[in-house]
Order: C-alpha cells, then structure tokens, then sequence
C-alpha cells in the first residue's frame, strides 16, 4: 500500500498531438508550441518523432515493430534510449503547451490548467495512457508521456501486456497497450476488453490505499474505444464506489474544465451468479440466470445462432469480479 493516497488518472491516446508536430509546416509548428527555440529543432527532427513514410504497410507489423522500439526507448540503456534521450533534449516536450493534444488538455482540466506531473509537490498523482494498438497511436502515446513528466523519460514505463510491471509512484506516466484496439470489428474490439480487464490486479494495487481515487478521462483516444472504457469504468466503480469517476472535456468549449460522466454499475452484494455458464469467448447457449435481467446490459441475444453474448461491459464485469460467475 502506498503511504498517501494516490490520484490515478486513466486516458486513451489518440494521435492528436500530431496533427501539428509532424506536419512539413515550420509556421504551423511554431504556432502550435508557441514562441520557443524548441519549434526548430521539432520541424527538423520530425521524422524521428514519428516517420510516416518509413511505416510498415501490414497495421499489425508495424504496431509490434513501433512496441519492440518502445521496449528498448525505455530500459535503462541502449542505442535506442540513448538516441530518444538525445531528441528529447533537442524538442524539449517539457515547455510543450496542453493545447497541443487532447490528451494534455484534458488532464489539465482536471488540476488547474497543469499537464505536467510534478515530483515532490505534495500530490501523488499518475497516469496510465491507454494507447491505440498502432504505430502512430502508441509513438503518440510516448511523446505525450514526456510532455506529461517535464521531458523525464526515467518516469515513462511501457507495459505491451498485462503481465507487465508496473511501478507505482508519484509524477510516473505508463503507457498500456491493447492489443485490437484498433479493429474495425466487434470481435477484435471484445477480445482488447479482455485483455483490459487482464490490467485490474494493477488497478488493485493502485486502489489498496482507501484514500486513493481513479479518475477516467475519455476526450482523447480512439473514439470507438469510449464505451469499452466507460464499461471498464463502471466496473471498477462496483468495486471502489465513487472512488471512481469519469470525466470530459468538449474540444470546443471556451472553458478550461471538464465535466463528470454519469457512471452505473450494480453493487457487489447483486453480483452473486449474474454471468455464470458464459464460456471463455464469451457466449452462452441457454437463457442467462435471472430470465436475462441483464440483456442489454451486460449481454445481447444473438438471433441467427440463437446464443448469448458478452458485450464489454460484460466481459470487464465477468474478469474484475469472480462473483459473477458463481452459480446462482
């Protein structure tokens, strides 16, 4: 258990952040990260932020190619560490403002204005980026990262799975991903909430303080990943109550705040059994128990095989809560 209570703040990472990072425009670059010396260098080593033209034509290649780059960025050593270092020093992220991404602007609306973690300032706070399962999407995750820790790669951790590490301490930003949080269908889609709900022993250990909150921020990120999140939020909800909560920022609202989300999820003591008979990908034969009380909820009927099926709110319900697979 930690000794303070810790603020957890969950985001999905889009690639918002370059839409002007990476563009061949020096005005547009230096508009975006305003009067600094920083705009230059940026322009100049934009491909080495992020070369789109050097991607790898097959999605799922060049997303394990970009996660093998980012095993090596952060270890302790290496040619790769020791060349993001070097770029670090050049872009400087930590004089990046939080306009540059959704991702920044979002978590400034929910500590005063600030994106950046600080070390030592009396807040435990710290933040898992829950990156789109590409290339893109987990270099944005990165540069993100550095922006949110001052430009301090030694509090980046990346986790490629659920059987990652994950080191809990103030001012550190891990990035997550997910693989098929990138699929254009809803059985890719399932098997990523699956392997979401792989990360609840982490969130176990970051809850274990009772003082401790976990605060979901979803204006970033993969836009179809929203409600998987949201479900993955109601039920950590049913298992720490309003220590949980989530939140928004509307891209265009003239105000620096987000606003809360409405979040359901059913209290534990009404879990006893709801979801047990559903096998491993998530399916059932018969009726599910209560006469399906839950249909629509945390599953739907499938007409052409006459089956049931989990839906993610389901799945995350059926991994983080063992009560639901009990027999009634």
């Amino acid at each position: 258990m930690t000794e303070r209570p810790m603020t957890v703040y969950v985001a999905p990472v889009g690639v918002s952040l370059f839409d002007d990072l990476l563009t061949d425009s020096r005005a547009r670059i230096k508009d975006a990260v305003g009067e600094k010396a920083s705009w230059r260098s940026i322009f100049q080593r934009r491909d080495d932020i992020h070369n789109e033209k050097a991607e790898l034509k097959d999605p799922r290649a060049e997303a394990d190619r970009v996660s093998e780059r980012l095993i090596k960025e952060t270890s302790d050593q290496g040619t790769a560490r020791e060349s993001l270092e070097s770029l670090i020093k050049e872009i400087k992220p930590e004089e990046w403002p939080a306009s540059l991404s959704a991702e920044l602007s979002s978590l400034a609306s929910d500590r005063h204005g600030k994106h950046r973690l600080g070390i030592g300032t009396g807040n435990d706070e710290m933040v898992l980026l829950i990156a789109s399962d590409t290339g893109k999407g987990l270099r944005a995750a990165l540069f993100n990262a550095l922006a949110m820790t001052e430009g301090d790669l030694d509090r980046v951790d990346y986790l490629p799975d659920s059987d990652s590490s994950l080191q809990i301490a103030p001012g550190r930003v891990a990035i997550i991903r997910l693989s098929g949080l990138d699929a254009e269908d809803s059985d890719r889609f399932l098997d990523a909430m699956r392997e979401l709900s792989g990360f609840g022993p982490h969130f176990e250990k970051l809850m274990e303080n009772p003082g401790s909150t976990c605060r979901f921020h979803l204006t970033g990120g993969f836009r179809v990943a929203m409600p998987f999140l949201m479900a993955f939020a109601e039920a950590l909800r049913s298992l720490y109550g309003g220590r949980v909560s989530a939140h928004a920022r509307y891209e265009f609202s003239s105000s620096d705040r987000s606003i809360e989300l409405p979040l359901s999820s059913p209290p534990k003591n009404r879990l006893k059994g709801m979801l047990s008979g559903f096998d491993e990908n998530g399916y059932r034969n018969k009726v599910p128990p209560k006469g399906g009380a839950w249909e629509g909820y945390a599953y739907e009927h499938i007409p052409e095989t006459n089956r049931w099926r989990l839906n993610p709110f389901g799945m995350a319900l059926r991994e983080l809560l063992p009560e639901t697979q009990q027999e009634p």
